[in-house]
Formats: structure tokens, sequence, C-alpha cells
């Protein structure tokens, strides 16, 4: 039994769907390089770091992902999980960012008692 053959004549790569892929699964800023016929991703790193921002090339997306874990970019799947979910405490506002609450005897006359606001 023969293996099946490839098909002939060049590759096509659906390119919106292939950067869109990358991007999500590495998190930097991909795109296809019709000049050099390649991937192109850019490194960025935090400001200060000694190596800077490097902008990364492959053939094709497998050896671009290679060079992103050769620069070390992790895919986002093997990231770390992000610790407990911090604790929001709704602290008082004052002033022009919330509305000020009706005193506790317009709130209880309100529960038994509908009036307009200019009847007050």
């Amino acid at each position: 039994m023969t293996p099946p053959a490839a098909p002939a004549g060049p590759v096509r790569w659906d390119i919106a769907a292939i950067t869109a892929h990358l991007q999500r699964l590495y998190r930097v800023p991909v795109w296809w390089d019709d000049r050099h016929a390649a991937w192109m991703a850019v490194v960025l790193r935090p400001t200060g770091h000694p190596v800077g921002d490097e902008v990364v090339a492959g053939a094709t997306p497998a050896e671009l992902g290679r060079r992103l874990a050769a620069a070390g970019v992790r895919p986002a799947a093997q990231r770390q999980a992000p610790g407990p979910e911090p604790v929001r405490v709704r602290r008082a506002v004052h002033g022009r960012h919330e509305a000020p609450r009706p005193p506790w005897w317009r709130r209880l006359v309100g529960a038994f008692v509908q009036l307009d606001d200019d009847e007050w």
C-alpha cells in the first residue's frame, strides 16, 4: 500500500486563521511578511530589560513557535494560572461619583407609600 501523495503545487496558507491562532497562543503581535516570505512576531519585553525587544521570524508557523520558545515566550496554555481572585471591598463614595442614598426614614416610608419626588 502506498502512502497518499502530497498535493501538487505550492502550499496555500490560510494567513488570517494562522495569524489569529498564533496571536491567541503566544499573545504577541504576529504577521505574515510577503517580502521575506516568513512569519514574523515581536517579543515585547519590559523597559530596562537587558535584551530589549526582538523580532523573530520563521518560514513556517511551527518554526516561528520554536523561535518564540527560544526567545522565552511560552504558549498561553502553559503559563501559570492566575492566583485567587482578589476580594473587592466596596468603599463609600462621596461627591459627584455616586448619587447619595436617601435617608433611612425616606426608604422606610417609601417601602409602604409611593410618592413623587416633588412631593417631598
